[in-house]
């Protein structure tokens, strides 16, 4: 019953959407023209009385009855306009009145040649209990995510759902998934890895004091890991010490792999050049073509949760500047100088008319030398 008020009204609004603007009030009665030719024929009389008289030569008699008849002329033009316009009216009135009459009528008849009427509605609690098999990742995501609200202390759900809103590029979500996973089930690099990754991103690419100790903490627990020895070196640079990330770069970059060499390049490069001094060449051509080549698996672990992740999520929703500057400021902290070019590019198309965002892009083109 109530599907089929529901129907009665939206099909009520639709009639009064499409037959509003031709009820619109148009006039309906046409102004008499008697008193205006009564006026016409008097000035008339007066002009042959003053070219009677000798008050008026010929010519301007003349010249007075041919101004006469142009207006005669407008005033008969307006009139065929005003009954033409009230002739059109009408039949607007009679288009909305079979409209209002075959709009519901038609609807109807599609609903029932093509709809399912009755087919039950599928309320949003069994839609979280379908079989995994039928369900979407949005689907799967809202499951959990009910699961969490009904269950906040549960740590494995929270470790699982963390890596998930880092590939959907919802970093302030993963860092808080990786706070509450860390907090019920203990420290672990994965966890202290994935926080200070998010943490990364959401601060536009600076290391920031969180993702710091995460990755002190992680450097502890695993010296050998690269992933934080890299990060925070690049926090001695962007903490002003040039010369102590320089000397970082350089112990790392010999024995580092891909994605970290070409980061390791790229900020070693970076501070060479501000220190006056010649980055060493320990990439030639060939090794840049296999680095590009590289498979998804291996670019995984990190430009895949991250850089690609953060694309993604731009590409289809691209109304987020700051998303845009720190996928700018990603790629070129790995070294991909030309897509962040284009993402640049992109983000510039994206604000063409926002004449503030776009200034603060060309602030973010010059720090990075990507020029204006």
């Amino acid at each position: 019953m109530m599907l089929w008020v529901l129907f009665a009204v939206l099909a009520a609004a639709v009639v009064w959407a499409v037959t509003r603007p031709l009820l619109a009030s148009t006039p309906t009665t046409l102004p008499t023209d008697d008193g205006e030719l009564a006026v016409y024929r008097d000035q008339l009389a007066e002009i042959e009385a003053e070219r009677a008289q000798g008050l008026l030569g010929g010519a301007e008699a003349e010249g007075a009855r041919v101004e006469l008849a142009r207006r005669l002329i407008r005033r008969s033009e307006e009139t065929q306009r005003l009954e033409a316009a009230t002739h059109a009216s009408s039949r607007m009135r009679q288009a909305a009145l079979y409209a209002a009459a075959a709009l519901p009528v038609i609807g109807i008849a599609l609903y029932l040649a093509v709809g399912s009427p009755q087919l039950p509605g599928r309320p949003y609690a069994s839609r979280l209990n379908a079989p995994v098999e039928q369900a979407t990742a949005a689907d799967l995501v809202a499951r959990v995510e009910a699961h969490l609200r009904a269950n906040p202390e549960d740590g494995r759900g929270w470790d699982v759902l963390a890596p998930v809103y880092m590939r959907m590029g919802n970093f302030t979500q993963a860092a808080e998934a990786f706070q509450r996973a860390t907090r019920l089930l203990g420290e672990s690099p994965k966890r202290l890895a994935g926080f200070a990754r998010a943490s990364i991103m959401l601060q536009n690419g600076l290391v920031g004091e969180p993702a710091r100790q995460a990755y002190e903490k992680l450097r502890a627990l695993e010296p050998a890991q690269l992933e934080p020895q890299v990060w925070l070196a690049i926090a001695r640079e962007q903490d002003g010490d040039v010369t102590g990330a320089e000397a970082e770069y350089r112990r790392l970059l010999p024995g580092a792999e891909e994605p970290w060499k070409g980061l390791l390049e790229a900020r070693l490069k970076s501070v060479s050049e501000r220190l006056g001094k010649a980055a060493p060449n320990t990439r030639p051509a060939d090794a840049m073509a296999a680095a590009a080549a590289m498979s998804p698996a291996e670019r995984e672990r990190f430009i895949g949760e991250m850089v690609d992740g953060l694309a993604a999520r731009l590409k289809a929703n691209g109304n987020d500047l700051q998303g845009w500057m720190r996928l700018v400021r990603s790629y070129m902290v790995l070294g991909r100088r030309d897509e962040a070019t284009t993402a640049l590019n992109s983000a510039r198309g994206q604000f063409a008319g926002d004449e503030k965002s776009l200034a603060e892009l060309n602030v973010l083109a010059q720090s990075l030398g990507l020029g204006s």
